[in-house]
């Protein structure tokens, strides 16, 4: 029985070997150059593997304590009621609430939307403010 094994195990290791030896030398010299020079050229694949998602679960109002959005419909218009004692923290909170508008339609900009913000605490907020931050 050990003669048996020991005429089998020398052959089957150098064919390991030699298989696992190429399949490196495969790699390195012909499929990884290849691969790179395409990336170099701009010719990647152009199919997406992973399709776009969109949110539909969240619904208007979206209300938190920083911010409440209300979309009318007759108007086609999005209402940001935005908290903050000073300015600092409505710039802060009303980031926050296009970006639940982002996350809610499922856009990279909102642009396109007619949004109205308000501060709930009545100060006063310059113009370059008043407006979506991504669209300046």
């Amino acid at each position: 029985m050990g003669t048996i094994t020991e005429k089998l195990y020398t052959p089957v290791l150098q064919l390991s070997i030699v298989a696992l030896t190429g399949a490196l030398v495969w790699f390195a010299f012909i499929y990884y150059p290849k691969v790179i020079n395409n990336y170099k050229t701009g010719n990647i694949p152009k199919q997406a593997f992973v399709k776009p998602v969109s949110a539909t679960s969240t619904k208007f109002p979206i209300e938190t304590e920083a911010y409440k959005i209300v979309y009318e419909e007759g108007a086609s218009t999005y209402y940001a009621f935005v908290e903050g004692r000073n300015l600092d923290q409505f710039v802060i909170n009303k980031n926050n609430a296009e970006l639940a508008i982002k996350t809610a339609l499922s856009l990279e900009k909102i642009c396109s939307l007619n949004i109205v913000y308000a501060s709930t605490q009545r100060i006063k907020v310059p113009q370059q403010f008043q407006g979506s931050s991504s669209c300046s």
